[in-house]
């Protein structure tokens, strides 16, 4: 029976649809949500290598120490020396707690968030209703950012930063869906903008809850948005202004309970010698991170070009809406850490990468059609390369030191240890052998009469520590010493000088950054 012209019980007044009509509409729905799975699946598959091979490096027992911590002092006295907001120590304690602190389990969160935010590209462009050009643009990103081996590194990583990509590129939506319901306005539009403004409110102050660096990211979405609305948004203002305003409140009112603590940590930091020496070159590191690799820069950079040069033809707001997302807290940081405080980390930008994967798609769109099947290849043929070096590559081996002391130690042996903050790994993998005593003390050392480097409660070696190691090794006939960065923590020598006195080197255990040296009693 012919159904075409009848009315369905759903839609009165429209003509129900006829089973070849639905099935035209589904399949190609089915299609787009199968191909997002499919490169969700390789995302989290390209994620798994070494995920457990790895020995956890300094900062990842910090993270395993933090979330050891009681909740209390978790929020209270930790954010006192601790550079990094709470708030993902608090969720990794309940990770942890569900799951082992275990090194695949801890990293596990990072690849979730990681494999959720190349989800979120194709998902948000089909429930926001883009059109099947975005979709198409979308699963293209995605693709790219599955294969990104910055994002696959920081995955693997039990820190903060792949939830703040996730967080970030969140919020870099919700700021281009605003945008765009006042550059191209209708009922629809305005009815689901205030969606916009609390995604928004929440992604932003999300992504500066994940690290103290987020203001940066704030400051180029919100300088963008105005810049979209100043230059190429018609439209009455006041509407305008009281969504990106109230949006702004939100962020504030989200990030809010933190900035007492930020406070408190900004003027324990201002006294710390820090380690980071930042040159304008370094700027170049921020887009490694966002291409991928080095390989990729500039490939990348030419198609992300090609990707602006239609956002000008054809979206003019969104044209400054990211160039300013991308482009200003990079620059912002950059200025902070000339002129202020050097604290220029390329991995402060992986929350870019989604960004930039989105508009190296685009730019493949902006080609001829015979050669955008070739720049692809070329694309995934490079990220691919670029994965397998970061496979390769090697990171602190704490595991392997110290598992090395646990089998060679003897009774009697003492083991020194400094800066103090190695208390972490060694806690963590240093379950049976010789007790350790940290120089100058215990972490965390506070406000002692000493130049802190990188951290406000490790301070560094001074010549008050000589008493103590004398005291530490007197009638011990083997000395084992765990150091990392002595250049920065001793750097004039004076703990392995002190033992060069009195005990002779026999042995020296390289872990890739940090070292553990043995030393035998002079008889």
């Amino acid at each position: 029976m012919d159904i075409s012209g009848q009315q369905s019980p759903l839609n009165p007044g429209r003509p129900a649809a006829s089973a070849g009509a639905r099935f035209e509409r589904d399949a190609p729905l089915a299609r787009f949500w199968t191909l997002a799975m499919l490169v969700t699946g390789l995302a989290l598959l390209v994620r798994l290598p070494t995920l457990a091979s790895r020995s956890l490096w300094l900062d990842e027992t910090y993270s395993a120490w933090f979330a050891a911590v009681p909740l209390h002092a978790l929020w209270t006295s930790v954010p006192l020396y601790e550079t990094h907001p709470p708030l993902y120590y608090t969720v990794l304690k309940g990770w942890t707690a569900l799951f082992g602190n275990g090194e695949a389990a801890m990293r596990s969160l990072s690849v979730l968030a990681s494999v959720l935010t190349v989800f979120a590209l194709p998902a948000g462009a089909r429930l926001a209703r883009l059109g099947p050009r975005a979709e198409r643009v979308a699963l293209l990103a995605a693709l790219f950012l599955a294969l990104n081996a910055a994002s696959i590194q920081y995955a693997q990583q039990a820190r903060p930063y792949a939830l703040q990509a996730l967080a970030g590129s969140l919020a870099v939506f919700f700021a281009g869906m605003l945008v765009l319901s006042f550059a191209r306005p209708s009922g629809a539009a305005r009815a689901r903008m205030w969606w916009w403004v609390a995604g928004l409110a929440a992604g932003a102050g999300l992504t500066m809850w994940l690290h103290d660096t987020g203001v940066f990211a704030a400051l180029g979405l919100w300088t963008g948005m105005t810049v979209a609305l100043l230059a190429a948004t018609p439209g009455p203002r006041r509407p305008q202004i009281l969504a990106v305003g109230l949006a702004g409140v939100g962020a504030l009112l989200v990030w809010s309970p933190f900035v007492p603590m930020l406070v408190k940590q900004n003027a324990a930091m201002a006294h710390l010698s820090y380690w980071i020496r930042f040159t304008p070159r370094n700027v170049t590191s921020a887009w490694t991170v966002i291409s991928g690799g080095r390989v990729l820069h500039y490939p990348a950079a030419l198609l992300v070009l090609l990707g602006f040069a239609w956002l000008w033809k054809h979206a003019r707001a969104h044209f400054w809406l990211l160039a300013c997302v991308l482009v200003v807290p990079i620059l912002a940081l950059a200025g902070y850490s000339y002129v202020v405080k050097p604290v220029f980390l390329s991995r402060l930008f992986l929350w870019l990468g989604p960004l930039g994967m989105v508009l190296l798609a685009l730019g493949v769109g902006q080609l001829a059609p015979r050669w955008r099947l070739p720049a692809v290849a070329v694309v995934l043929a490079l990220s691919a390369h670029a994965v397998l070096g970061f496979y390769r590559s090697r990171t602190e081996d704490w595991r392997g030191m110290l598992a090395r002391v646990a089998r060679d130690s003897r009774p009697g042996d003492v083991v020194l240890a400094f800066p103090n903050e190695v208390q972490m790994p060694v806690t963590y993998y240093l379950k049976t052998g010789p007790a350790v005593a940290y120089l100058p003390g215990p972490f965390p050392a506070l406000h002692l009469p000493r130049t802190y480097t990188g951290n406000a409660g490790a301070p560094n070696i001074a010549p008050d520590d000589v008493a103590r190691i004398r005291a530490l090794t007197a009638g011990h006939p083997r000395v084992w010493l765990i150091e990392r960065l002595a250049n920065l923590y001793d750097p004039r020598g004076i703990v392995m000088n002190e033992l060069g006195r009195r005990y002779r080197l026999v042995r020296t255990i390289e872990g890739n950054g940090a070292n553990i040296r043995l030393y035998v009693a002079i008889h």
